[in-house]
């Protein structure tokens, strides 16, 4: 499957499915930390329905 990401992008679907299926006791800020990215970045993905950008 060819994925097309955005020049600047710093999550994949990979981890987007991995922020998405992560247990409700990990927080925002633990996932941020894992995945090097920021809260507001968990925050948008965690609650998702799909991986993939719109």
């Amino acid at each position: 499957m060819d994925i097309k990401l955005h020049k600047t992008t710093t999550t994949t679907p990979r981890i987007h499915q991995e922020i998405q299926q992560a247990l409700a006791s990990v927080s925002n800020s633990e996932l941020a930390r894992r995945y090097h990215v920021s809260c507001p970045t968990i925050a948008r993905w965690r609650y998702h329905s799909t991986q993939h950008d719109r």
